[in-house]
């Protein structure tokens, strides 16, 4: 019977994952989620004590200690592949609000200890019931708060997102976007079009779409930009037997063939000329291909994916078939790049860094940061070059901020490092645009409490109410559009959990009273008080440094 557990990670918000062994509960929490703690019930500690090469038992939490104490330090030999123990405790708490205060506060210290661990609690039955109901799965833990007017919006979620992220990383609503139509993509055997920019992983979802349905047939990727003339003619549809000088006396299946009930991917179908997209706009009419030098037919039943990066444009241009562009278009997926969200490059850099690495390590929050503020014009697979370029030249798995910045240096993007905003080089212009956006997101924050004095009073909010609350929640999304503005982590972690509250708290199925008021006393009220507590300290914070530098 599988066991069910709870995880914390840094953004405080519990999402449900169920295991069938303790032995796999590192793989489900995932190095990404990192540092993490871990609720299940206090019965099925022993499972897991059982496990003695893995688990580290710490006894029961004495109520009046903080978990920091019993587990803070207790993990580093299991992420350095020394110990491999992950500490647990009974917790002894009584309230989820207790509990959620007490997991909050030991990711913290963990986060600033710089410790990456797994924390395993036990708590009471009734507790864990209370907190697994009100837990998110792990698909609606990938959904992102909506900024409105989005596709997603309009469209039921289908399970499954939550494997799609080993495939097509992200963790914005764009990318959300795409795994959900990916989803959908793999129900239908209609061609599909992937459009986006270079380095944006258009293959990467051909193949999460393929591995979705006929993961047990073929999948022949084609380069279109590397066929012309009858050099594509040959490739894609193959020759006859004796058509072909120096060819195979018994002839040859083209790519299209050998696909058979599985995926055909036209990469850069754009680049092809217009006679070689006849035939193709015939061949996916009509259900068949001619090899070169036949007489007679040849069906072909393969999925037909292509990708290209803006194909009206050549439609307008006279340079690709209008009719060809709305065959394939029956199914559209364009895949984002990397400039419109900087929480997917911290997402997607620590993802390439255990590749390239071949490890578990994790790149440091400088890092992160310094990564976020370059453009990346050549999206994934630049950030990927960059990277692996990092890794060759130093062999460290914690790089330092100078050695990235050579790296960058190296490829001649020493300018384009910089790309913060329009003046952001001058530090001291840079730190007045940071004062300006925090005391921005302090206002809101102290805009959405006024708002909410009714229901602190236990009374119900107005229909004004719920309206200015939606703006002040829109406004703070739009602030959260770019995290390096916030100074640090944690003073972004904290406005982005009152934003994920405070949406919570405005969804249309959240009418009744009782449990609009549980919503504030055991989420919103003191993720606010934290959240003004760390604005405050950061406003303190750069408006010394600005006093130190004048």
């Amino acid at each position: 019977m599988p066991i069910q557990c709870a995880l914390f990670s840094r953004d405080n918000s519990p999402v449900r994952i169920e295991i069938e062994s303790p032995s796999v509960l590192p793989k489900a929490v995932g190095t990404e989620r990192l540092p993490a703690a871990v609720v299940v019930r206090a019965k099925d500690l022993e499972v897991f004590g059982e496990c003695t090469g893995l688990f580290k038992d710490h006894n029961r939490k004495d109520e009046h200690k903080g978990l920091s104490e019993y587990l803070l330090g207790k993990s580093k030999q299991y992420l350095l592949g020394q110990g491999k123990q992950i500490p647990f405790v009974a917790a002894s708490f009584t309230s989820g609000g207790r509990m959620k205060q007490g997991i909050d506060i030991l990711l913290a210290n963990a986060g600033k200890a710089g410790e990456s661990g797994i924390y395993l609690l036990g708590v009471g039955e009734e507790l864990f019931l209370q907190l697994w109901s009100g837990a998110r799965s792990e698909d609606d833990s990938l959904r992102p708060a909506s900024h409105g007017n989005r596709l997603a919006d309009l469209i039921a979620p289908l399970p499954g997102e939550a494997q799609l992220t080993d495939l097509f990383w992200g963790r914005s609503e764009a990318y959300h976007e795409v795994r959900q139509l990916i989803l959908r993509a793999a129900r239908i055997s209609a061609p599909v079009l992937i459009l986006g920019d270079a380095g944006t992983g258009k293959e990467v979802v051909a193949r999460a779409i393929h591995s979705l349905g006929e993961i047990d047939k073929p999948f022949i990727p084609v380069n279109c930009a590397a066929l012309q003339g009858e050099l594509f003619e040959l490739e894609l549809f193959g020759y006859a037997a004796g058509a072909l000088p120096g060819g195979l006396l018994k002839g040859k299946a083209g790519q299209w063939e050998t696909a058979g009930g599985g995926t055909l991917f036209l990469d850069e179908i754009g680049c092809l000329r217009l006679d070689n997209q006849e035939k193709i706009l015939h061949a996916l009419q009509e259900g068949f291909v001619r090899r070169v030098g036949a007489s007679a037919n040849t069906p072909v039943s393969a999925r037909v994916i292509a990708a290209s990066r803006n194909l009206w444009e050549l439609v307008q241009r006279g340079q690709f078939l209008e009719d060809l562009y709305y065959l394939m278009r029956q199914f559209l997926i364009r895949t984002p790049d990397l400039r419109g969200d900087p929480r997917n490059v911290e997402v997607i850099s620590q993802k390439l860094w255990r590749e390239i690495t071949n490890s578990d390590a994790r790149l440091p929050q400088e890092i992160l940061d310094d990564l976020c503020r370059h453009r990346w014009p050549g999206n994934v697979r630049e950030l990927r070059s960059v990277l692996s370029f990092l890794h060759n030249l130093f062999d460290a798995s914690a790089p330092t901020r100078k050695q990235l910045n050579m790296v960058f240096q190296q490829f001649g993007l020493a300018a384009g490092y910089g790309q913060r905003a329009p003046g952001a080089g001058d530090p001291a212009l840079l730190q007045v645009e940071c004062l300006r956006m925090i005391c921005r997101a302090d206002d809101a924050i102290h805009a959405c409490e006024q708002e909410l004095k009714p229901l602190a009073a236990g009374l119900p909010l107005s229909a004004a109410a719920h309206e200015s609350l939606a703006r002040i929640r829109e406004e703070m999304q739009a602030l959260m559009r770019d995290r390096l503005y916030f100074g640090s982590h944690e003073t972004y972690q904290a406005v982005a959990r009152v934003e994920e509250s405070l949406g919570k708290l405005l969804e249309p199925r959240k009418k009744d009273l009782s449990a609009l008021l549980g919503l504030w006393q055991e989420n919103l009220a003191p993720e606010i008080h934290r959240a003004v507590v760390q604005l405050f300290a950061e406003i303190q914070k750069l408006r010394e440094s600005m006093g130190a530098r004048a």
